[in-house]
């Protein structure tokens, strides 16, 4: 049973930031966003359209906040400040220096249940991570446990409400997987990092939340539908939910 600590945050531009295994280079990675042997390299977004940074330190958080981008950026009609990013082509920028553009957004409305839990996915996301800023490549690498990581880099968001239907709180264990095109696919040990997995939902309660996993580096993703498969949940230490069968998105 997954239980992420309560200083693994979610974004990755997320947007966030959220969000397989992945394409090209990316695709060999190993890393993971929730990584048990290094309180270092945790994967922290304050928000959801914030782009994936690194909270190791003081000094990290410091000069996450140093970036502004210059007037000929925001320009565009395009350009929203909020971050609030809506239709393909809105763009922001995060304080650490990484533009975030909507790529791909659609609003499923898809729902699949397993006991007393009903899942409501509510919006799919593609987000372009780029790096304006050294500082934005260094501490997106750290939060993905990559020695470097490639801009443009692409990104997954799922953001999805858990409704208890049931009479006693239980505890989700999240997201199992989310599988993208041909063998490549999202988990908690391969680069998805899961807002919702450890989570407990009052009996007659719900859960608002979002998963962001890393999808391809330099090169856009090109695939038009994904299939999550939530886990169980868990009360007084036995599972009380079994895990979900497998539903596609469209994007």
């Amino acid at each position: 049973m997954r239980y992420i600590k309560a200083s693994l945050l979610l974004s990755l531009s997320l947007l966030a930031l959220g969000l397989a295994g992945c394409q090209s280079s990316g695709q060999k990675s190993t890393a993971s966003f929730k990584d048990s042997s290094s309180q270092s390299s945790s994967y922290s977004a304050k928000e959801p359209d914030a782009a994936v940074t690194a909270s190791s330190s003081s000094s990290q958080k410091e000069e996450a906040q140093t970036y502004h981008p210059k007037a000929a950026q925001t320009k565009s009609a395009h350009y929203i400040k909020s971050g609030n990013l809506k239709k393909t082509g809105q763009y922001t920028f995060d304080k650490v220096g990484t533009q975030l553009t909507l790529a791909k957004v659609s609003h499923p409305q898809t729902i699949v249940k397993s006991g007393n839990l009903t899942y409501k996915v509510t919006t799919v996301r593609i987000i372009k991570n780029t790096a304006k800023t050294a500082a934005a490549k260094r501490m997106a690498a750290q939060a993905l446990n990559l020695a470097q990581i490639k801009s443009p880099y692409y990104t997954l968001q799922v953001k999805f409400t858990i409704y208890n239907r049931g009479k006693q709180t239980v505890t989700t264990d999240g997201i199992q997987a989310i599988r993208l095109s041909g063998n490549r696919q999202l988990n908690a040990a391969n680069q998805l990092s899961d807002a919702s997995a450890g989570k407990a939902i009052p009996a007659k309660g719900q859960l608002a939340t979002f998963a962001t996993g890393l999808v391809s580096e330099k090169t856009k993703p090109t695939f038009k539908t994904v299939t999550i498969k939530f886990a169980g949940a868990f009360a007084d230490k036995k599972q009380v939910v079994k895990p979900t069968s497998w539903l596609k998105l469209s994007l």
